[in-house]
């Protein structure tokens, strides 16, 4: 046979490297995909609307809440309306301090509490933590800020309190 090669030997590929190389290769991108979706913290953001209104309340039937949180678990909590007079927002500005070296809950959720009976359409709070609060300390705050524990007729109730929760950070 002219340019012949060997005859009636059938040639085989080993894929076996490439098979090891491709299987790390989708191992790889599973993995760091995972890891990913692992980090996420649902929260709101603040966004710019055409109508020119800011998220800071506009009418005396709701304000706007702004939490401080501090690394020792202490807390500063205000209240914004641009139709009100500072001296009138002025009750409900508090300073809470730490509690056993953890925020105190029950007094920020009272706190909160009168601030939403006073103004019942309330619904924005904005959290800024400091540099060094821990995650779970933010968790706490978001948590404490949301609902509130009543208990009615023999059942519990959780009558929602700032569901829409920003957290922000200081300008520096």
């Amino acid at each position: 046979m002219a340019g012949g090669g060997g005859g009636d030997q059938a040639t085989d590929f080993d894929l076996t490297a490439l098979m090891d190389v491709l299987s790390n290769i989708i191992f790889f991108l599973m993995a760091s995909f995972g890891a990913a979706v692992v980090a996420v913290l649902p929260t709101s953001v603040p966004t710019l609307s055409d109508s020119g209104e800011n998220d800071t309340a506009r009418d005396e039937e709701q304000v706007t809440v702004t939490m401080r949180l501090f690394q020792d678990g202490g807390v500063e909590i205000s209240a914004a309306n641009n139709d009100m007079l500072p001296e009138e927002l002025a009750p409900y500005e508090k300073k809470i301090p730490a509690k056993d070296g953890k925020m105190d809950l029950v007094a920020v959720n009272d706190h909160l509490w009168g601030i939403k009976n006073k103004f019942r359409k309330s619904k924005n709070i904005v959290i800024v933590p400091d540099d060094k609060v821990t995650y779970e300390l933010l968790v706490d705050a978001m948590d404490v800020s949301r609902e509130r524990h009543m208990v009615a007729d023999g059942k519990s109730v959780y009558p929602q309190m700032f569901p829409a929760v920003v957290v922000s950070s200081m300008v520096k």
